[in-house]
């Protein structure tokens, strides 16, 4: 059996409910559910007593779950031994779009000229829960985020690396002054935003609710699960979009796009490199130095390793 289906369990019970287990799962109720249900039939007995008002454990469940937070440390030390063993051959660093789109190609560059051997590189992109998550689970070395809400950073280590500016954008065409704007001006287009999950959007839904408005007040709300296409429908006229400046600020300068700002909404997001403790961070070693050509790029002090 698949861990993550133990792993459900165990976040039900702690959780109270299957539905707050699936957003702290980053899947849906459903899902979860299957999950529960899989477990059930695999071992032959109910394990939650679901004729209460709130979910109960049945005696078959308390061994289930008591046996299953044994099995998942087990695996976490597994996890972490296997990666001691490989951690000078190898390294598994995830991030979100914004960074592995502005930042991650210059800093890929600078790290393969010195390691153009290195048995195992792997680079992945995700939301900034999921990639939290994943990085508890040991399931990566490094991880660099962008996040704008309170993260459960406990049995992590991280650095604070400079944060990043939001902004509204438009092509020209739309006839939108640049600058300090206020929403009414915008509220007539469409607008590009990300999955939910994705920081960018919770930013935007953030300040939209701080004021009693919502995305529904835009003309239409275009799902786009990547940035370089918004960024192409905004150079198309197609609509406005919530972008760090980085991304776009070629166009910007070129006048290819506009700028704008709304006041008193929050335009900053913060961003943190994350380490896993299990990570082997040896002066001399490429995840050691991966780390420094990253605070390189931010201009930060080298971050001591040990």
């Amino acid at each position: 059996m698949e861990s993550i289906y133990l792993k459900t369990l165990v976040e039900v019970v702690k959780a109270g409910s299957i539905s707050k287990a699936a957003d702290i799962l980053c899947v849906t109720q459903p899902a979860a559910s299957r999950r529960i249900k899989f477990i059930e039939e695999q071992y032959g007995y109910p394990l939650l007593d679901r004729s209460g008002q709130t979910l109960a454990l049945t005696d078959a469940g308390k061994l289930v779950f008591e046996k299953a937070i044994k099995l998942l440390e087990i695996e976490q030390e597994l996890l972490s031994g296997l990666k001691s063993m490989r951690d000078n051959k190898s390294i598994a660093f995830i991030c979100t779009p914004t960074f592995g789109i502005i930042h991650l190609p210059s800093i890929m560059r600078e790290f393969m000229m010195e390691h153009a051997d290195l048995a195992d590189l792997s680079f992945m992109f995700d939301t900034p829960a999921k990639i939290v998550e994943s990085l508890r689970d040991g399931m990566y070395d490094l991880a660099v985020i962008e996040h704008c809400e309170s993260v459960d950073f406990s049995d992590l280590t991280t650095l604070d690396l400079p944060g990043d500016e939001m902004i509204f954008a438009s092509a020209p065409a739309l006839g939108i002054p640049a600058g300090d704007i206020t929403l009414s001006e915008l509220f007539s287009f469409n607008i590009f935003i990300r999955k939910e999950g994705c920081c960018s959007r919770t930013l935007l839904e953030i300040n939209l609710r701080a004021i009693g408005r919502e995305l529904s007040d835009f003309r239409s709300c275009v799902v786009v699960d990547d940035l370089l296409m918004i960024v192409r429908a905004t150079l198309g006229g197609q609509g406005v979009s919530f972008l760090p400046r980085d991304l776009v600020q070629d166009q910007l300068e070129t006048g290819l796009l506009r700028e704008h700002r709304i006041a008193g909404f929050r335009h900053h997001r913060n961003r943190n490199l994350i380490i896993h403790a299990g990570c082997c961070r040896k002066p001399e070693s490429p995840i050691s130095h991966f780390i420094d050509i990253i605070t390189n790029r931010f201009d930060l002090p080298a971050y001591k390793t040990g």
